[in-house]
């Protein structure tokens, strides 16, 4: 039975100011949020990884988390941005004698604050609308990638109402799960499988969405409107959305490369081989030093009396990304845990014994032992069998408008599509979020909303406990701003091109960069000469 509880006294809270409340007998806590003069109460955990919503903050009309800054609707917790997949819960409120009234349900959902124990999406958020009745359904829109962008859009086009036939075709063995967690709390040992799928076994038959996992698309028929399959019949759309993700790039011409323990890092059947050799090894040496490969540095570091090394051909990690001075920061971070690095080196080849790595060789002749070496150089888009079909970017991306449309009933997601951002660059981003976001609009644009992508990129990274968050996007910068101390990691970095704020980091300022990300996909943010300690970044956002 539910149960009302005087939760707080009327003047509890200041307009736009969040704060979670203790329910007696050990029951959930209770988000309340002062919105337009209202009261409105909520689970006080984000239904993706936990995060404790008190600290995330109010913009524009929408809760956003802390941590990794999905967004809910603070009138009635619908989903605005993911990555969280499910509205936020709400419970009845009442005002009355000076004082606030929550009705807390007997058994009320509520999301996790053990991100690395529970399902990402499995932990109470609002469920998707029951299927539709499909009888007299004649539409098939097909779905190619089961990864963010493909599972996103859909559970998008049910939750829009489609009644149509829904087939979302994935080369993957597993159904769509959180590759985020790979490098970082699986690979640590912290997430257990089960921690990995995005939905509940049965959330796809429930939802009339067909999901063919370990099935590869080789080819489109556009005239006959065809999806060609790998052993199986072609498979008729009438319309299709290719969200084919990234193929990680294996090196092939690399002396070595087929050794055995030679392993890439993107699938979840990648972590399961990287975690059973990891058992057995004393020397890790990871090529590559960019976000998978120093995930995967920190993870690995300091288990089991191993040694890991990364290879890097910049002098700092993250160098081409973040600048040399946040790359330092890192780098010094991996090195008191005992991590080793070979900057500005490159490798020669990889040596054997009895068809098993034994070690590097660098062109400088330097040898390095290994018996496990992790390549993490990087992805290109995986889209070889669309070269017939489509004329591709150099990068083997597909280009489309901003609506990711690509050609007549075809729309690309995720990390294939380079689509117009609204500063007037042209991107492609290989962010989990982006991907999500991508597959959220393009579900709602194949249902013919036309609804442009105005959001700003946003990524995470975290290694040995410590976050940074980056917003917007600088493929190059002119200069970097900095507030606070870099190697403290307490700071905000800002990355300018052409006298215009193109993108932030952050570290130690959540709550900042939730405003940042906000004026940055406004276009709104502020000129480089007037940013400094003082910035209100709340005031700008909220203007």
């Amino acid at each position: 039975m539910p149960t009302e509880i005087n939760l707080a006294p009327l003047d509890a809270l200041q307009e736009g100011e969040l704060r979670a409340f203790p329910i007696p007998n050990d029951g959930p806590e209770v988000l309340l949020v002062r919105h337009q003069g209202q009261y409105r109460a909520f689970a006080a955990h984000c239904p993706h990884y936990g995060a404790p919503l008190e600290k995330g903050r109010l913009v524009q009309g929408q809760i956003v988390c802390p941590w990794h800054h999905a967004c809910f609707n603070a009138t009635d917790g619908s989903l605005c941005e993911p990555p969280a997949l499910d509205a936020l819960p709400t419970f009845m409120v009442r005002e009355a004698e000076g004082r606030v009234y929550v009705l807390v349900p007997g058994n009320p959902p509520a999301s996790t604050d053990k991100p690395d124990e529970t399902p990402t999406a499995e932990v109470g958020g609002a469920p998707v609308p029951t299927a539709p009745n499909l009888a007299a359904a004649q539409s098939t829109i097909v779905i190619v990638g089961g990864g963010a962008a493909g599972q996103m859009a859909a559970q998008t086009l049910r939750e829009e109402g489609f009644a149509g036939r829904v087939v979302l075709v994935s080369a993957d063995a597993a159904a769509p799960y959180d590759r985020t967690k790979l490098s970082k709390a699986y690979l640590a040992g912290k997430a257990k499988p089960e921690s990995l799928p995005l939905r509940e076994a049965d959330f796809y038959a429930k939802h009339h969405i067909e999901l063919l996992t370990n099935t590869r698309a080789t080819g489109l028929d556009l005239e006959k409107k065809q999806v060609l399959l790998a052993d199986a019949a072609p498979l008729s759309y009438d319309q299709l959305l290719l969200a084919l993700g990234g193929t990680p790039n294996s090196l092939p011409k690399l002396p070595g490369h087929d050794l055995q323990n030679v392993l890439l890092l993107r699938t979840q059947a990648d972590a399961d081989a990287l975690l059973k050799a990891a058992k057995e090894v004393r020397h890790v040496v990871i090529i590559g030093s960019n976000f998978i490969g120093m995930e995967a540095a920190s993870s690995l570091a300091g288990q089991d009396g191993r040694t890991v090394t990364v290879i890097a051909q910049e002098k700092e990690p993250f160098e081409k990304v973040l600048g040399p001075e946040v790359g330092k920061m890192f780098r010094t971070m991996h090195q008191e845990k005992g991590v080793q690095f070979e900057a500005e080196a490159e490798v020669a080849e990889l040596t054997g014994q009895n068809g098993r790595v034994a070690g590097v060789r660098l062109k400088s002749g330097k040898d390095l032992p290994a018996d496990l070496v992790v390549l993490g150089v990087g992805v290109r888009p995986a889209t070889d069998f669309l070269k017939e079909t489509f004329q591709l970017e150099k990068d083997g991306g597909l280009q489309v408008d901003e609506y990711l449309q690509a050609a007549p009933n075809i729309y690309a997601a995720g990390d294939i599509a380079h689509f117009p951002a609204t500063t007037g660059d042209t991107l492609r981003i290989e962010h989990w979020r982006v991907a999500q976001q991508h597959g959220r609009l393009a579900a709602r644009n194949l249902l013919g909303q036309q609804v442009p992508y105005t959001a700003a990129p946003y990524f995470w990274t975290q290694q040995y406990g410590k976050s940074l968050r980056y917003a917007g996007h600088a493929e190059q910068w002119d200069d970097i701003h900095y507030l606070g101390d870099v190697a403290k990691q307490d700071f905000l970095a800002f990355y300018v091109q052409d006298g215009q704020v193109k993108a932030a980091a952050g570290m130690n300022h959540d709550p900042d960069m939730i405003y940042i990300e906000a004026l940055l996909a406004a276009n709104k943010m502020p000129a480089p000469a007037d940013i400094s300690e003082e910035t209100n970044w709340q005031h700008l956002a909220n203007q």
